[in-house]
């Protein structure tokens, strides 16, 4: 090493004071080349292995130069510094002084190269003060090593004599903190945050405020211990009570002044921050520093070790729970297997769920068919008065149930306060009742919601992941089961049903008084009533099994081909008459009225027939009878009416004659108008009757029709009408054309009958209207009175002959008027109807087209 100039100016070497602090560099260098293949600095990164020595041969190089200078200079704490980081980084005792002992060769040899063999005298004093000088950092190094040593071992041994009895952490933290606290004099207080995830929270503190200080959190890289923890490495602050870096509270409160903080570290991931505080001291010392370190670090391991352990359990806790629940859900599914109803269903379901679970209580709820209410259906550990008014109740009340089918997941409150904060209506019930917790599960099948289960706690209750698995497995079952309890309960109501309905159609079948049958798509006949069985002269027995030709030969072809219609179209044959002979009575002709219908079902194949049988031979019989009667009656009226006709017209010509004639007395004259009167009335009667008898046996009665002017007609009748009833208004109106081709004379007689029947009905003082209106191709005539209205029940009848819309009646006539206005109206191609209530009167209504069919052809004028 080439020789320099000394601090007088002269050329030669340098002291040795001057060389150390000039050449530190190149000495450092060489010392950490060589320093690197001791054993325990190989892991060290370079920073970490040079660590404080820069500093120490800055004070090596002062005390060194006291000889010249005759001062008193120490080297400070810097190989106690040095001693304890060695001690931190894990060296023994012989490491430290083998570093030592290579710094002190390093330094020698580079300064005897630097001045050479003939100035190696010249320099003595200095080596010796250089050699005194590392004799002490030396001494001082190791002795504190050896304190600090003493001192960590024992702390670290408590700290394991702590961790010794308990893995949980509530317990066993605490006590490593008091253990750190008694091995460090100036400490006051100490807390430990925990992570989870990107928050640090105070698991435990001891000294000043731990009550206070436990539940404290942060966010990492927020307030001290957050930066700590995003930075990963210590930190220190000297005044912490004022310091804005400090967020807790209680650090403020206690005025604590110096506080230390360490990551604690589980290989490269933090999982937690601890610091150490001091009321009195604005720093702590390098030992404690490096004690609290290392204390940290073993109980950073410890934690994790606990908290690897409590995983574990709870790892195999959940194992042993989750095989529990699997047993029961075992059990739940063999004790379903076995319940057929959703009575037997809920019963099980509840029984297991209240028993697994812990639960004070629980109950089942199924949706109706329209959804609108809840049916209780099953309920465990609940007073039968709180049942009351819940047996069926609207599916919009406020309850749990309807928020858990609304939205289709689990509701769960864990406390009874969380509860009453949504169902605050409740309050009294469940305080009443001593409840601590609810869950609501929906009851979900083949995507529908069939209703809820709701299960009641009597303490707070936490519901973990693999707890609401489980209710929802649970809860799962029940409704698959309730699904399938249901069509149980439908295949039993159907079977029920249909033995009902099997036994009713065996009843019809056996009592009906018409014969029913059944017949296949081969026309052969499944089943039969005894009633039919009789109508064929066969037996039941001798019916099944067999074709209808074989069973009816005689009608056989006919009704073959019916049959086979209604199979192939669908349409329904309704009561169709057929005639023919019975094999019961050969040569006796019968009568049926017979249904046929294709019986199939709903979008399916036909299955066959289905048919009614009435026997209608009696009637037949006695309709013919009737008919007979009926025809010689009217028969009878007409040659009866016409013969009357002759002696009639003698007495009217007679009568008229007396009346004219001057021999008779006056006092006679009134008998002779009497028998005029009545002639006249007999007359009219008699022409009723004719005209009933052409309406039934005639064809109907006989016009003549013509071009005429049906304004004309009414006027005619309306003024016969009031020479008749003198005190009596009758009105017409008619606005239009109302020429057509019509019979005059029928249609007066016709509208005669109106007027002469809204007379009769209606009271003195009040008016008849005749209304006629022009309707284009139609014309009608409306004869409205203000009489009482004909009754519902008889309006149907009042255009039948010998009818009377009211009974009792002053009215002379034989009930023949309207029969007459109905057969000359229709007689024309026209129409009438009647309108009768209380508030309008009656109203009797003809609608005439212009041209009837019988006068088709005729010019209209």
């Amino acid at each position: 090493m080439a020789g320099s100039e000394t601090s007088t100016g002269r050329e030669g070497p340098l002291r040795l004071c001057d060389f150390i602090r000039k050449y530190r560099a190149q000495v450092l260098e060489t010392w950490a080349g060589e320093a690197c293949l001791l054993p325990g600095a190989r892991r060290l990164s370079r920073p970490r292995l040079l660590d404080h020595l820069p500093a120490l041969l800055d004070r090596i190089a002062n005390v060194v130069e006291t000889v010249h200078t005759g001062e008193h200079v120490t080297l400070e704490e810097y190989p106690e510094v040095h001693a304890l980081d060695r001690l931190d980084a894990g060296f023994d005792q012989e490491q430290v002084a083998r570093e030592y002992a290579l710094l002190r060769t390093c330094i020698l040899r580079l300064y005897g190269e630097h001045v050479g063999e003939r100035n190696a005298g010249m320099l003595v004093r200095e080596v010796l003060r250089f050699n005194q000088t590392f004799d002490t950092a030396v001494i001082t190094a190791v002795t504190r090593y050896a304190r600090a040593r003493e001192r960590t071992l024992v702390a670290l041994d408590r700290l394991s004599e702590a961790a010794l009895g308990t893995e949980e952490l509530d317990r066993f933290l605490p006590r490593l903190l008091r253990v750190i606290l008694e091995s460090t004099e100036s400490v006051d207080t100490l807390a430990l945050l925990l992570r989870d995830g990107d928050t640090l929270r105070v698991r435990a503190s001891v000294g000043l405020g731990e009550e206070k200080s436990t539940g404290f959190s942060l966010k990492v890289g927020e307030g001290f211990a957050g930066t700590i923890a995003s930075e990963r490495r210590p930190k220190e602050l000297r005044t912490a009570a004022t310091d804005p870096l400090v967020k807790n509270p209680v650090l403020r409160a206690r005025n604590i002044q110096a506080l230390y903080g360490v990551p604690m570290l589980d290989g490269e991931q933090v999982v937690g921050v601890a610091h150490m505080g001091s009321r009195t001291a604005h720093e702590f010392s390098n030992e404690d520093k490096l004690l609290f370190r290392v204390m940290v670090g073993r109980a950073a391991s410890l934690i994790v070790q606990a908290q690897l352990v409590a995983r574990e359990r709870e790892a195999l806790a959940r194992v042993r729970e989750q095989e529990e629940r699997a047993v029961r859900l075992q059990s739940v599914t063999a004790a379903l297997s076995q319940a057929l109803t959703t009575k037997d269903v809920a019963r099980v379901v509840l029984d297991k769920a209240v028993r697994a679970l812990g639960a004070m209580g629980g109950s089942i709820g199924l949706l109706t068919a329209d959804r609108q209410w809840f049916e209780t259906l099953e309920a465990h550990g609940h007073r039968d008065e709180e049942l009351l008014d819940w047996t069926r109740f609207p599916a919009d009340s406020p309850v749990m149930f309807r928020q858990a089918v609304a939205t289709r997941a689990p509701v769960l409150y864990e406390t009874v306060e969380h509860f009453l904060a949504d169902y605050p209506q409740w309050r009294e019930l469940a305080l009443k009742e001593g409840y601590g917790a609810f869950a609501t599960l929906p009851l979900v099948a083949e995507g529908q919601v069939l209703g809820a289960m709701g299960l009641t706690f009597r303490e707070r209750h936490t519901f973990c992941p693999e707890e609401v698995a489980f209710m929802l497995v649970l809860a799962g079952q029940c409704a698959q089961a309730v699904e399938r309890s249901r069509l149980y309960d439908a295949a039993q109501s159907a079977r029920a049903d249909a033995q009902l309905h099997l036994a009713r159609l065996n009843l019809l079948m056996d009592t009906a008084p018409v014969g029913l049958v059944f017949l296949d798509t081969e026309l052969r006949y499944v089943r039969i009533n005894e009633r039919l069985a009789e109508m064929n002269g066969r037996s039941v027995a001798n019916h099944i099994g067999r074709s209808v030709r074989e069973v009816l030969p005689g009608i056989a072809s006919t009704l073959e081909a019916l049959l086979q219609g209604v199979l192939e179209t669908g349409r329904p044959v309704v009561d169709l008459e057929v005639s023919g002979e019975a094999p019961a009575t050969p040569g006796v002709p019968r009568h049926w009225l017979v249904s046929y219908y294709r019986v199939q079902d709903v979008n399916g194949p036909p299955l066959g027939l289905g048919g009614v049988v009435v026997e209608i031979t009696d009637r037949k019989r006695v309709e013919e009878e009737l008919r007979q009667t009926a025809e010689f009656r009217e028969r009878f009226l007409g040659i009866v009416s016409h013969d009357l006709r002759t002696p009639l017209n003698a007495i009217l010509l007679s009568a008229s004659a007396l009346l004219r004639s001057e021999a008779v007395e006056k006092r006679h004259l009134k008998a002779v108008r009497r028998i005029t009167t009545s002639a006249e009335r007999m007359g009219r009667m008699i022409s009723d009757l004719l005209d009933f008898t052409r309406g039934r046996l005639g064809g109907g009665i006989p016009l003549h029709p013509r071009p005429t002017s049906l304004r004309h007609i009414c006027r005619n009748v309306v003024e016969e009408l009031e020479a008749g009833h003198p005190e009596r208004k009758l009105r017409l109106s008619a606005e239009g054309r109302f020429q057509g081709t019509w019979d005059p004379d029928r249609l007066a007689q016709a509208f005669g009958n109106l007027g002469k029947n809204a007379l009769e009905y209606s009271p003195e003082g009040t008016p008849v209207d005749f209304v006629l209106r022009d309707e284009g191709d139609t014309v009608s005539l409306e004869v409205h009175n203000e009489g009482a209205p004909i009754p519902a029940e008889a309006l149907s009848s009042v255009f039948e002959p010998f009818q009377r819309a009211v009974e009792n009646s002053a009215s002379s006539g034989l009930g023949l008027g309207l029969f007459i206005v109905q057969q000359i109206v229709t007689a024309h191609g026209g129409t009438v109807e009647v309108r009768s209530n209380e508030a309008e009167g009656t109203s009797i209504t003809v609608r005439l087209p212009r041209h009837s069919e019988k006068s088709a052809g005729t010019p209209a004028s």
